[in-house]
């Protein structure tokens, strides 16, 4: 018999941890048909990653393949892969959004019932199962255009009345709408408004960037105060400084220590979200590179100079410092919710 020509080929060294590193900087990026193209890749040669698996099923829920992700959830559930409740939360999700209403009550009665829904997640599926009661009955095939309209302007009651995670899965849902112009005032209420969490602000303003909407909104977080046009914004993520920045960090850090890195980028991409639309200032790549350096270094008990930071960056260590506590302040407001 024939022997095939590659089964004998090597792979590259470290290739699974490059995969997997890659994979999930995408699914991070919400680039999403990238990182289901490089997990699907990453599970034809390697088994065991629960957080691949569900990658999968996150990024077959974002790009709209609906019948995918709910027969990859149902492998993922039928197998005990991953956090069962928050692959369920999932699995709810992309039932609703196929309007198999009278499923999603049936299955999380059911989980009620038995008591087995941990205080983690009872609040989000509660709320889920509330909605798939209210929409149960009312739904025959496509809907028609007031029903659609309906179930918006409840989202968008939703975002502005609801506790934190009931607005993060306002706009989760919002993103599958075709359209969500009829809550533009609800839109504005929550850019503007100075006591919102800044990261449903920049949630916000990221969903209507999707959608391409152009109504002049004004944001207000930090004191600070900034009229945009979401369809002109850049992503933040893409924007010229952040990657700077970033550049500079992986020259000093990747080849040191890429473990050390990757929770740097991590942590500077939770600093801009909070901060977006606003941009740190000093806009000086040195400053925040050095910042984000010395943060690393303090999270993970590693000892660096104010002469080694100083020469390293060019930059004095006061300007660093004074960074260096914008951002221990902004992981504490993108750290509260996680930890409530």
């Amino acid at each position: 018999m024939k022997k095939d020509k590659y089964n004998n080929i090597i792979p590259f060294p470290n290739l699974e941890k490059r995969l997997l590193n890659k994979g999930m900087d995408a699914l991070n990026e919400k680039r999403y048909k990238d990182a289901l193209q490089i997990f699907k890749q990453f599970t034809a040669h390697y088994t065991d990653y629960p957080e691949v698996e569900v990658g999968i099923v996150v990024c077959l829920l974002e790009l709209g393949l609906y019948e995918d992700a709910k027969e990859k959830c149902e492998w993922l559930l039928q197998h005990d892969i991953g956090d069962y409740f928050y692959v369920m939360q999932i699995y709810i999700t992309v039932l609703i959004q196929l309007s198999e209403y009278d499923k999603v009550v049936s299955i999380l009665e059911a989980l009620f019932e038995e008591e087995k829904v941990p205080s983690t997640h009872a609040g989000e599926l509660f709320h889920l199962l509330e909605f798939a009661r209210k929409s149960s009955g009312q739904h025959f095939g496509i809907p028609d255009r007031n029903q659609t309209s309906a179930n918006v302007q409840m989202l968008g009651a939703q975002l502005v009345n609801g506790n934190y995670n009931e607005q993060l899965h306002a706009i989760q849902l919002l993103r599958s709408e075709r359209t969500i112009s009829e809550i533009i005032e609800d839109l504005r209420t929550i850019l503007a408004d100075r006591e919102a969490h800044p990261i449903i602000q920049s949630m916000v303003l990221q969903l209507m960037m999707e959608k391409e909407m152009q109504d002049i909104v004004v944001v207000t977080k930090f004191g600070k105060t900034m009229k945009v046009n979401p369809s002109t914004v850049v992503n933040i993520f893409d924007q010229p400084f952040t990657i700077q920045v970033l550049n500079k960090l992986e020259d000093m850090l990747s080849h040191e220590n890429p473990t050390l890195y990757e929770s740097v980028k991590e942590l500077w991409e939770r600093f801009l979200l909070v901060l977006f639309p606003f941009q740190p200032q000093p806009l000086d790549v040195m400053v925040w590179a050095g910042a984000l350096h010395k943060s690393g270094y303090q999270f993970f008990g590693i000892d660096i100079t104010n002469d080694e930071l100083e020469d390293i960056y060019n930059v004095s260590v006061k300007k660093i410092e004074k960074a260096c506590d914008e951002i221990l302040e902004m992981e504490k407001i993108s750290m509260f919710e996680m930890n409530e």
